[in-house]
């Protein structure tokens, strides 16, 4: 049902932002994975609660081709 959640939320025109830890269950097992969506939790409250820049992954996403090369942890420059 998640990946509904995030669709009906996209149509919307609202932000919103699917992590999918490939071989994982509902929630990320692999000290990798829990250390990557700790980073991304993290960024997302510094963002929308401290007023810091985004991050990449929040502003333009990272394609899929990418997964596990580029993480999108840099800030963006406004």
């Amino acid at each position: 049902q998640g990946i509904e959640l995030f669709v009906a939320l996209r149509r919307l025109n609202k932000p919103a932002w699917m992590l999918n830890y490939i071989g994982e269950p509902h929630w990320p097992q692999k000290w990798q994975n829990k250390k990557d969506f700790n980073i991304r939790m993290q960024q997302y409250f510094d963002h929308y609660l401290k007023g810091e820049k985004a991050p990449v992954w929040m502003e333009k996403g990272v394609p899929a081709i990418e997964k596990g090369i580029n993480k999108g942890y840099e800030l963006i420059e406004k």
